[in-house]
């Protein structure tokens, strides 16, 4: 990446501006007066516009008076404002900043023209991204490929960063703001976390390591100017959340979970923006859809006739090509995208600094314009395919949208590899009171819950597991049955939350797709606020309550169990799906399927559930039809326990359980 380069040789600003009247860019720099947040302010010199590159302003540190001694600057770049308000003259921060300081700003109660200064450290003459302390973060090595978890064995964690907390500071207010070391504390007994020294679930445990999830999604890690909770107002793009830590604490995180072969995802939002661009060069990177209705950049992909929403910031513009300096290539003059080049850089420095292995796109209904998903997906996987010289392996990196209409085109075209599964959400939620979905009798809800390939969405299909990514709850609890789980089941009347809980874990850890586990629901955390479904997740999660000594800690050691079983076991990988007993004496409420293939060699897995308010009579309830009943070393994986080979296909079930049987065993594992 051209641009990537030249930033250790010089200041750089890539203006793209249709107004070549505007005034030459200015480097305002200085540095900080200790931990006062002071700024003192050393230059003020004019970027040179480079010869033969169009609108790339360049400024050489050698030639700033009086000379930069080494050591860690603090900087804006001082420009016109083009934005609608044309406030006139204004600082902005670096867009290509790897390190931003709130600490020193231009105070001002526009939050659109808050800009932290860029943080940049010289020495021997170049310069070098840095914390703010100064230090130079070091990338995140290579896994290696063999330890990693390809996408038909993963389980997704998806973390809000900021929102790893639940406690009081000495004035009795909320302390909810975590942090990467935070984080970091939930995978490494040796890391209390910056927060967590009075939440002794987490300073004496590694609850992740503990509940074995395989994949971390962290909600956006790039910087947003919310402060004080987690948040899509995504400003600056290249800079990890300067709420959540440094560049350097990101890297220590993602090597610890590296070890332990669990892949990082990243939430990223490109549908809109709060970043310096819609200051610096408007009209090339933003569009106001409601001005431009002519324009078919303004609406959303999903909708004929529905502009895009910024949800209070700047829409990207995407389909306008400009003659330009290439960032990404170098090319002096060439027709480029503003936007997307922009997106693919910060892609670059996300991948190779932090080893990222996978990426989730927020509303791509809102970012509207296919073509440049594919681009970015494209060029995401050339990174990665680039981390392992040419030979990665696909199934171990994966793009995954978030389009609620459920636009399967999308996946068969290859504009994305993964959607989020929604229905399935609607689906497990309806399930869990016995309810079936629409036109759909009770049987066939449950069909398309545990095998999402048979789910017509507008007269196509799903045709791998690996395509959609399956959730019981998600950081979307906005609308009719989003809520925290805990708080649905309570609210329908339903005070044996455990039972419930296990039930729906049972299923989503079975089903065909890839599991994702909202932080907390593994112990069925719940809303301790107002619940509001016109909101994000705004609940800090209460870590605390996984050790209640109760049915939450029991909870936990289920959903663990089942975490280990489905990141491991070879026929939950695969989508071969059968139901081979529907109870119709009991209203189809009784169901039992298999997971996976039968035959030499291959081990299935049969799960029997019983979603009524009865327990079947008797000492036995026979399953007729069980696959390889005969042979031995049957045991029920959720209560850990050998099925002897008289009770294969008898055992009794209470009301409102699932129980999941195999004959396989883990690497190491003895029969019992």
């Amino acid at each position: 990446m051209d641009i990537l380069n030249r930033r250790t040789e010089c200041f750089v600003l890539w203006a793209p501006l249709s107004d070549a009247s505007l005034d030459p860019p200015f480097l305002i720099i200085g540095s900080t007066n200790g931990n006062s947040g002071g700024f003192a302010q050393t230059a003020r010199v004019p970027l040179v516009l480079a010869q033969d590159k169009d609108h790339l302003w360049l400024l050489d540190p050698a030639t700033i008076s009086p000379p930069l001694a080494d050591g860690v600057y603090h900087y804006w770049f001082e420009v016109q404002d083009t934005s609608p308000e044309k406030r006139g003259t204004i600082l902005v921060t670096d867009p290509l900043s790897f390190t931003v300081d709130y600490s020193v700003t231009r105070e001002s109660n526009d939050s659109e023209i808050l800009q932290p200064a860029s943080v940049i450290k010289f020495r021997d003459g170049k310069l070098w991204p840095c914390d703010i302390d100064g230090t130079e973060p070091q990338k995140v090595a290579v896994p290696a490929q063999s330890g990693l978890p390809s996408n038909n064995h993963l389980v997704i964690y998806e973390l809000p960063t900021s929102r790893a907390k639940v406690g009081n500071d000495n004035r009795g207010v909320d302390v909810d703001v975590g942090t990467f070391a935070d984080v970091l504390a939930l995978f490494d007994t040796q890391s209390p976390g910056s927060h967590f020294s009075g939440v002794s679930a987490v300073h004496d445990e590694a609850i992740l390591s503990s509940l074995g999830i395989n994949a971390l999604e962290l909600l956006p890690a790039a910087d947003a100017k919310t402060k004080g909770e987690w948040g899509y107002a995504t400003a600056n793009y290249f800079a990890p959340d300067a709420d959540l830590g440094s560049s350097s604490d990101l890297s220590l995180l993602v090597e610890k979970i590296h070890n332990q072969n669990i892949r990082l995802l990243t939430d990223v939002v490109m549908a809109f923006g709060h970043d310096p661009y819609g200051l610096i060069s408007f009209d090339e990177f933003h569009i106001r859809p409601d001005q431009e209705r002519d324009n078919p950049d303004s609406y959303q992909s999903h909708a004929t006739g529905v502009l895009r929403d910024g949800y209070g910031g700047k829409s990207w513009r995407y389909i306008r090509m400009i003659p330009s300096y290439n960032p990404e290539t170098g090319d002096g003059s060439a027709l480029v995208h503003p936007s997307w080049a922009f997106h693919r850089l910060h892609l670059t420095r996300w991948m190779n600094d932090f080893g990222v292995g996978g990426l989730r796109l927020d509303s791509v209904n809102n970012i509207g314009n296919w073509d440049f998903v594919r681009s970015y997906k494209e060029r995401a996987w050339e990174l990665y395919n680039a981390r392992y010289g040419g030979s990665a392996d696909p199934s171990k990196f994966i793009v995954v949208g978030e389009e609620l209409s459920m636009p399967i085109s999308m996946v068969q075209g290859g504009v994305l590899n993964a959607l989020w599964n929604e229905p399935w959400q609607g689906r497990l939620r309806a399930s869990l009171l016995g309810e079936s979905v629409g036109t759909d009798p009770f049987e066939w809800t449950i069909r398309k819950l545990v095998n999402c390939k048979l789910d017509d969405l507008g007269g196509a299909n799903f045709t791998d597991g690996a395509q959609a990514v399956n959730y019981i709850t998600s950081h979307d609890i906005e609308g009719y049955r989003k809520e925290r789980l805990y708080n649905f089941i309570v609210s329908n009347g339903i005070y044996d939350v455990e039972k419930r809980a296990k039930l729906a874990f049972s299923l989503l850890l079975t089903s065909v797709g890839i599991p994702m586990i909202f932080a907390g629901e593994e112990f069925a955390d719940q809303m301790d606020r107002s619940v509001d479904l016109g909101k994000k997740q705004t609940d800090p999660v209460n870590y605390s309550r996984k050790n209640d000594g109760g049915w939450r800690q029991e909870l936990f050691g289920f959903v663990a169990n089942l975490v280990k079983f489905r990141t491991a076991c070879p026929a939950l990988g695969e989508d071969d799906t059968d139901f081979f007993h529907v109870d119709q004496s009991r209203g189809g409420k009784i169901m039992a399927w298999r997971r996976g293939q039968i035959g030499e060699g291959k081990f299935p897995v049969v799960v029997v559930a019983n979603f009524s308010d009865e327990d079947t009579p008797g000492p036995t309830y026979v399953v007729p039809n069980w696959p390889d009943q005969d042979k031995p070393g049957w045991r029920e994986v959720s209560q850990q326990r050998h099925v002897p080979p008289e009770w294969v296909g008898r055992e009794p079930l209470l009301q409102w359980e699932a129980k999941v049987y195999t004959r396989w065993q883990a690497q190491g594992e003895s029969a019992k």
